[in-house]
């Protein structure tokens, strides 16, 4: 406003000056382009007399004005470059105290880090290994449950190879019988005892080939007695 009333342009009015003032104040960087937000304070302040004494002062030459704008605008190409001043100073100081901070955090969280990766693959490999021992202990009981079988497998084969074998020579010793001199009371003996042996053959047959399908005595035929019978003949 003092540049205004000190040299106010040609062809305006002393209305005018508060708008010309208007827009150079947001020519200026430091406004960025907005409009002066205190008018009406300025409107009452202007009167009191602290401000009254300005008009007593030599109102500042533009040059002076343009050097004052030009610090701003240099002021704000420094932002980011290193301060000189002593708060500039004291800012790099807390700064580089930071960074050290953030530093030593980093250096004492690392080898936290480095332990707690080293515990959870520890964690992982014991757990894999613990997998694999019960996969094998499994296994391990399962070759065993199969072994057992086997022997109770074979136990069961040898059993019934000895009875039919007791079987066979029991029938065969009755069969060599001579039924010459035998009356019909022996002759009668001699045939229900046969039949004794035959029923007890097909009984052992059957549950033979029940619990474990097709046994070696299959291969005898259902008339196993009478197939002997036949053979040995009438004696």
């Amino acid at each position: 406003m003092d540049q205004v009333m000190d040299a106010p342009p040609s062809g305006t009015v002393e209305s005018d000056y508060e708008t010309i003032a208007g827009m150079r104040y947001k020519e200026m960087a430091a406004s960025k382009g907005k409009p002066f937000p205190f008018k009406h304070a300025w409107a009452i302040l202007q009167t009191f007399d602290k401000w009254k004494l300005r008009d007593q002062e030599t109102a500042p030459k533009k040059s002076t004005m343009l050097r004052m704008d030009d610090s701003e605008d240099e002021e704000e190409r420094n932002l980011g470059k290193p301060e000189r001043t002593k708060k500039g100073k004291l800012r790099v100081k807390m700064e580089g105290e930071a960074s050290s901070l953030r530093e030593k955090m980093e250096h004492m969280m690392k080898p936290r880090e480095e332990l707690t990766t080293k515990t959870f693959e520890t964690k992982l490999l014991i757990t894999k290994k613990k997998k694999e021992v019960k996969l094998a202990q499994v296994e391990e009981k399962r070759e065993e449950a199969k072994r057992k079988a086997d022997l109770e497998e074979r136990m069961i084969k040898l059993k019934e190879a000895k009875v039919w074998k007791e079987l066979m020579v029991e029938e065969k010793e009755h069969m060599m019988m001579s039924k010459k001199d035998m009356d019909q009371d022996q002759l009668q003996w001699w045939k229900d005892y046969k039949e004794d042996i035959a029923e007890r053959k097909r009984m052992f047959r059957g549950a033979s080939s029940t619990f474990r399908g097709d046994t070696p005595m299959s291969s005898c035929g259902d008339g196993g007695v009478d197939d002997s019978t036949r053979a040995y003949g009438d004696a």
